[in-house]
């Protein structure tokens, strides 16, 4: 029977959503596609799914990145169900999404998403965003300024350049002369390198992404510059955490654009002023979580709307999650977490699923 859609969610972690009705089902998780034995997988598991419930889906949704296997799996399934439709849902509103059905909410909110990237309405990657949101459309009204990502995807991995892109972002051309161990760290010939890429626009595509900014601060700190694993560099600047500490630092807003630049100055400033790790990584995280705080506030003047919803990968940090509940906790903007689906890309296709039966 033709009913039903199916949500096939995103790339590197992702799980499959049903909607048959009001129900909601979702696969297993599965890691990177890009891996074939993951990818097989996640195919036979919808297919196993779609043959033993006996349905056609109806319409089929996906990311809006146009080189996810996730994606390309979407369009291959709606060729072979013909007359489904297919939808393309932009993934920090899927993100947003999945946390407003997890908590039922059903008016337009405040949007916060914090990941490490998704593909943009403009093109870019995205990642440090503040939206208004419904089930079926959003706006983006504030987000990270953008900074160049030195050799793509690598940067996922290698903190040091982001480090290098966020401090070139700060002090200009001049960055290469701050006199911090990074820089003593990283070989000549490799920062030169990155330099000239930076300089030249050669395979650095602009992001706004807030786990790209973990990253920097944990390799300008001299915690990690190269990641053995998913998101290391992030956790052990979180593991770094001096507790006790209240201060936080300064960024801008340009219109939309929220500017860090200040930030990373005031940190390589606590650096020469011989600050710890533990408490510059602190103050850091308090700063991130009063841009929360701030910009959602801001939003909310304009807009009077009540609820603020987070979600992306970035809020699986305790102390960023923690530190903002305590900040929204007397204030009357209502806060709102996942519960029962995860914050990461897990949950990404419970929120294109969710778009899609409000947009049809």
């Amino acid at each position: 029977m033709d009913d039903g859609i199916l949500a096939l969610g995103a790339e590197n972690r992702t799980a499959f959503s049903f909607i048959s009705g009001k129900e909601i089902v979702t696969g297993a998780p599965v890691d990177s596609l890009k891996e074939a034995c993951n990818f097989i997988k996640y195919k036979n598991e919808i297919e196993e799914f779609l043959q033993k419930e006996k349905n056609k889906p109806q319409f089929i949704v996906c990311d809006m990145h146009p080189d996810y296997l996730s994606t390309s799996l979407a369009e291959e399934f709606q060729k072979k169900n013909d007359g489904s439709v297919l939808l393309k849902v932009q993934h920090h509103h899927a993100h947003i999404v999945a946390c407003m059905y997890d908590n039922g909410i059903e008016e337009e909110v405040i949007g916060v998403t914090f990941d490490g990237t998704g593909y943009g309405n403009d093109g870019h990657s995205w990642g440090g965003e503040f939206l208004v949101s419904s089930k079926t459309d959003f706006s983006r009204e504030y987000h990270l300024s953008y900074v160049l990502a030195p050799g793509a995807d690598i940067v996922v991995k290698e903190a040091w350049r982001m480090a290098l892109a966020y401090l070139r972002m700060a002090y200009g051309d001049n960055y290469l002369r701050l006199n911090i161990p990074l820089l003593k760290r990283i070989p000549v010939e490799k920062t030169s390198i990155i330099d000239h890429m930076m300089k030249r626009k050669i395979n650095s595509p602009q992001t706004s992404s807030m786990g790209r900014l973990f990253d920097a601060v944990s390799s300008i700190l001299g915690i990690c510059d190269v990641s053995r694993f998913e998101a290391e560099a992030a956790i052990l600047l979180e593991n770094s955490i001096e507790f006790g500490i209240t201060e936080h630092y300064d960024y801008d807003i340009y219109e939309s654009n929220i500017d860090v630049s200040q930030m990373i100055k005031q940190i390589v400033g606590d650096m020469e002023q011989g600050l710890s790790s533990g408490d510059i990584s602190a103050k850091f995280h308090n700063t991130i979580g009063e841009m929360v705080y701030s910009v959602s506030s801001l939003i909310a003047k304009k807009t009077e709307i009540g609820k603020v919803v987070v979600s992306g990968g970035c809020f699986q940090n305790k102390y960023l999650l923690n530190y903002i509940t305590k900040r929204f906790e007397h204030d009357k903007l209502d806060l709102f977490t996942h519960k029962k689906f995860s914050t990461t890309d897990l949950g990404i296709s419970v929120g294109q699923a969710v778009i899609a039966a409000s947009i049809y």
